[in-house]
């Protein structure tokens, strides 16, 4: 990750980590991962399920969408078991990626998001953006899993 990215992320970090605490969620960082990789815990606001873990790797800060799956706990590397993702429209565990105009996978399924409506915004707090968007689409289906 170039330097730009990593200062321009380190910019934006407080405000996710702000936001997740807001809903009881937490983003960590570990000393062993690569510049722009997250572990995101999100806590469905409706308290009664457990968090999800998202794995959100950046390459280029902020102008292209990060990788995002989902994993049994942080630093783990799989991802394919249906327990750990959301049972939310566009969350798929069988080919473990997220199809939503703000990953990266998204973006690379559907090229037709280049432009338009679901184009990738690369102004404000992008990463802000994401989470937001994460905590959305499982607090819409009450913290349901997939599996």
């Amino acid at each position: 990750m170039d330097l730009e990215s990593r200062l321009r992320l380190a910019d934006d970090v407080p405000a996710v980590e702000e936001f997740l605490a807001s809903a009881a969620g937490r983003l960590h960082r570990r000393d062993q991962d690569p510049d722009g990789l997250f572990w995101a815990e999100v806590q469905p606001r409706n308290g009664e399920r457990a968090a999800f873990v998202a794995r959100i790797e950046w390459t280029v800060y902020p102008h292209r969408p990060p990788s995002l799956v989902f994993v049994e706990s942080v630093g783990a590397s799989t991802t394919g078991e249906p327990s750990v993702w959301p049972g939310a429209n566009g969350y798929r565990c069988g080919p473990n990626d997220v199809c939503k105009p703000f990953t990266a996978e998204g973006q690379q399924l559907h090229p037709e998001w280049g432009t338009g409506p679901h184009a990738w915004r690369s102004t404000g707090n992008p990463f802000l953006y994401v989470v937001e968007n994460l905590q959305g689409d499982i607090d819409r289906v009450d913290g349901r899993r997939a599996g």
